[in-house]
């Protein structure tokens, strides 16, 4: 077994080879490539979410105690539709992501023909996008439903519904047996520190994935030789402000590298590699070679395969 921490050196999204690559993967999502659907339709149909407040949907007993994001609506990443543009709130995120665990990692081809990929917090969807342009067929979680249906709606508008599925549901909830043993991918990107229960989830995307298949993790995370996660809570914030609702923050747990390493061993992953933290945000890959039990003293769902 091979579980290792490492150090990244300082180099940014510039110096990822793949970064160009997937930009130019993502030009064939313009409108000059919609199914269905006319440019001026799809352009309603993005700006008239944006800045849309409800919770009514979610189904929140109290609003006030949610996230900002989850209640007013965000387009998630840039997309340059070519007859219209809409800026996201992270930015290319999605996309060096990608190509960090293709460049910096070398735990994910260029190529994804014929591969299964669980996309997990897909957001509006840029993830779904840039994973069905490599090749694989996409089945993407996204716990908020007004997130979940714009992924969606992307992904039919370019005639993806048979590549690109998207569930509204929590990592969580991913029990039944169509998700066992069944993704040769799985995409737990920006997610880990938004959960009260990492070790629990990180056994749902053990348990989602096939033999030989690789498990690709981004979290936010914290700069100490210790096995140690830092506990923020829902009453931390960071920019914005209750009145734009655009705040930041609800975070839970943030992990060292030495702690999300042995995370990763102690779900019963076989082989992996934890890079950080650089600017305080960890890159891993965690491979799965047969499916091992876990400890299940003190496990919080004893039932989970």
């Amino acid at each position: 077994m091979t579980l290792d921490t490492a150090r990244p050196d300082s180099a940014g999204a510039d110096h990822l080879p793949a970064l160009d690559a997937l930009r130019g993967l993502m030009r064939r999502y313009t409108t000059d490539h919609l199914v269905g659907i006319t440019p001026a339709d799809l352009e309603a149909s993005l700006k008239g979410r944006l800045g849309t407040v409800d919770s009514e949907v979610e189904g929140y007993d109290d609003p006030a105690r949610q996230r900002d994001l989850s209640i007013k609506f965000r387009f998630g990443h840039d997309h340059d539709f070519g007859a219209f543009q809409l800026e996201g709130q992270m930015g290319e995120r999605h996309l060096e992501l990608l190509a960090g665990f293709i460049d910096r990692l070398s735990a994910l081809p260029m190529d994804l023909s014929g591969k299964r990929v669980l996309d997990i917090g897909c957001w509006t969807g840029g993830t779904c996008l840039a994973l069905a342009a490599m090749g694989a067929e996409v089945v993407a979680l996204e716990e908020v439903r007004k997130y979940a249906t714009c992924a969606q709606d992307l992904a039919n508008a370019f005639g993806l519904q048979d590549q690109i599925r998207v569930l509204p549901m929590s990592l969580y909830e991913l029990t039944s047996s169509e998700h066992q043993d069944a993704y040769d991918y799985v995409l737990f990107a920006g997610v880990i520190y938004h959960l009260t229960d990492p070790v629990l989830a990180l056994r749902h995307c053990f348990n989602a994935l096939r033999d030989g298949g690789t498990c690709l993790i981004e979290t936010a995370g914290i700069e100490t030789d210790a096995s140690t996660c830092a506990y923020e809570g829902a009453g931390v914030f960071y920019t914005g402000s209750q009145a734009e609702m655009n705040r930041s923050g609800w975070n839970w747990f943030l992990p060292s590298a030495l702690a999300l390493r042995r995370m990763i061993a102690d779900i019963g992953f076989s082989d992996g590699l934890v890079e950080g933290p650089l600017d305080n945000r960890l890159l891993a890959w965690a491979s799965r070679d047969t499916h091992r039990d876990m400890l299940r003293a003190g496990l919080s769902v004893p039932s989970v395969r």
